[in-house]
């Protein structure tokens, strides 16, 4: 995607309105930040205008909007909620911010819509803000493990072809397991985001280079060796299987439960998270299907051979540098 100088803005914009709720004191200086960054995103969403990007993006501002009228009213009423402690009143509108269950539902229909960059976007930095005003609540343990378990069990991937809710699904899925590390050590947090924020950059970035959209194309489309060596690593990466490093980010939360004793919510995560493993096992198949080393198009189209050998060597360089951090 071409950068002028109005994306560069309102990219700028959108990252610095993260930073004014992230450095606040008070909820309500949060709630600004929160809001200047949802009109800030609102052009990103349309920087190709076309039909669907307009149906995306206004869904995506009502259902914003909504949680932030939410937000505003359990701030400034507080004393009319005496009943329920505040805490549990605050992460609702949260909740809906990060498209968690049981306020998911509108992830997957508006990503449709919108280009890979602004799915990338709407996938990893706007996570941040939300999760770390979560960070700040004195949240029950059985409420924790009540919101990761239906999280964890979204099984509304398993009968989708598009690529875009796929990834919306793997989103809500991980989002959970970020939930959990954040309420327990932020810099876990920090090291879970950039690895997923790393694998979803790389995924998407071929995704859009060669305009697949959906599993179909993934069969039928003729990579090359590379490639599709490279495609299938950060499928299995994502997944989290040992030993590629997506398997790292959630090897850390791993120990930090055992460490804390809380064998109960681990028994759950593993448990759930298998049978998440479905659908993307769906994209393990299909680009496995008619496998070939050397193809025609890889031998006719040697110009992208350097590019993917790119790919495949940064792929292994960011593992091989996580295994020595960690």
């Amino acid at each position: 995607m071409n950068l002028n100088l109005t994306k560069i803005i309102f990219i700028t914009l959108m990252m610095f309105s993260s930073l004014i709720s992230i450095s606040s004191s008070n909820w309500l200086s949060m709630w600004m930040g929160l809001e200047l960054n949802l009109f800030t995103f609102i052009p990103i969403l349309n920087f190709k205008m076309s039909i669907y990007s307009i149906e995306s993006t206004m869904k995506y501002f009502l259902i914003q909007a909504f949680a932030s009228i939410i937000l505003l009213m359990f701030l400034i009423n507080q004393s009319l909620f005496f009943l329920i402690h505040i805490n549990m009143m605050i992460i609702i509108p949260l909740l809906m911010k990060l498209s968690l269950m049981p306020f998911h539902l509108w992830l997957p229909s508006m990503i449709e819509g919108l280009n890979w960059m602004s799915c990338f976007l709407l996938m990893t930095w706007q996570k941040i803000t939300p999760m770390i005003m979560i960070s700040y609540l004195n949240l029950n343990k059985l409420f924790i493990l009540f919101i990761v378990m239906i999280s964890l069990n979204n099984l509304f991937g398993m009968n989708q072809n598009s690529l875009r809710k796929i990834l919306a699904m793997s989103s809500i899925n991980n989002s959970s397991w970020m939930l959990i590390m954040i309420l327990i050590n932020e810099i876990l947090w920090i090291h879970y985001f950039m690895i997923y924020s790393i694998l979803n950059m790389m995924i998407m970035y071929i995704l859009w280079i060669y305009k697949i959209n959906y599993i179909n194309q993934l069969k039928f489309f003729n990579f090359n060796f590379f490639l599709k060596m490279n495609m299938l690593m950060l499928i299995l990466s994502i997944m989290g299987l040992p030993p590629m490093l997506g398997f790292m980010m959630k090897w850390m939360l791993i120990k930090m439960l055992i460490y804390n004793k809380m064998i109960i919510i681990l028994m759950l995560l593993i448990s759930l998270t298998i049978l998440n493993l479905y659908f993307y096992l769906k994209l393990t198949y299909f680009l496995l299907f008619n496998f070939n080393l050397f193809n025609k198009w890889y031998l006719q189209n040697k110009k992208n051979n350097n590019f993917n050998n790119i790919l495949f060597m940064n792929f292994f360089s960011l593992f091989i540098n996580y295994l020595i951090f960690f």
